[in-house]
């Protein structure tokens, strides 16, 4: 099954989400901000390991800038968020307005974003959708349900469902690799991975507090050297 990794690497994220749900009551504001900054600093070292690879300054450059405009023009970071504020007021109604299990928008946006970017989730998706290799996907799965613990614990009851976003982000990219296999040449996965894994250090910058970047928004670069790279290629750059 082509989304056999995808379908696993989504259920750890859930899991690890709810792991740290049952213990949120016991995590003070304090305690859960400095766990999610160690977080912050496990992400920048797994997205600077996916930076280091054989990246192309152009087409990372011209990715970043193509994507952020369209990313930008359809808001994707805004569709997201008004879709966790939508779920957040059922909430408020089914809980009388409790405050217990947290945020829903909030732990939803950046869970779904830490599970979704980077070059794991790509080369991931990628593996299984053209080799029907799915090991990476689920190593990735451990990775989502350790960092999503303390995610829950902090931000709360929106971290678990980034597991759904999950499988349907990490689906959709291993069913377009079976479909569109000629065209992912190792170059293009490369600095698809590389582009990636910036758009990942980008998430790893706003847990610590360093930045407030729309990620979300950022997405489509990640897809952009699938026509770059053969385009720079024929222009000999």
């Amino acid at each position: 099954m082509v989304v056999f990794g995808a379908l696993m690497n989504g259920l750890e994220a859930m899991v690890g989400g709810l792991i740290g749900l049952a213990f949120k009551s016991r995590v003070s504001e304090s305690l859960g901000d400095f766990l999610l900054k160690g977080q912050g600093l496990c992400v920048v070292l797994v997205a600077v390991q996916g930076m280091a690879g054989d990246g192309n300054i152009s087409v990372v450059t011209l990715s970043v800038g193509i994507g952020a405009v369209i990313g930008y023009l359809l808001d994707i970071d805004g569709a997201v968020r008004r879709l966790g504020d939508w779920v957040q007021e059922r909430l408020d109604r089914l809980f009388a307005g409790s405050t217990r299990f947290g945020s829903f928008s909030e732990g939803y946006v950046t869970s779904t974003l830490f599970t979704c970017t980077g070059a794991m989730a790509i080369v991931g998706s990628l593996n299984s959708g053209l080799l029907g290799d799915h090991a990476t996907l689920i190593a990735k799965g451990v990775i989502d349900l350790v960092v999503c613990i303390p995610m829950a614990a902090t931000m709360g009851i929106g971290v678990p469902f980034c597991g759904v976003s999950l499988f349907v982000y990490e689906s959709v990219l291993s069913l377009a690799a079976s479909a569109l296999g000629p065209m992912l040449t190792e170059a293009v996965i490369a600095q698809m991975s590389v582009t990636g894994s910036l758009l990942l250090f980008a998430v790893a910058t706003n847990l610590l507090g360093i930045t407030d970047i729309k990620v979300a928004n950022l997405l489509p670069a990640a897809f952009m050297p699938i026509a770059l790279v053969p385009l720079l290629a024929l222009m000999g750059i």
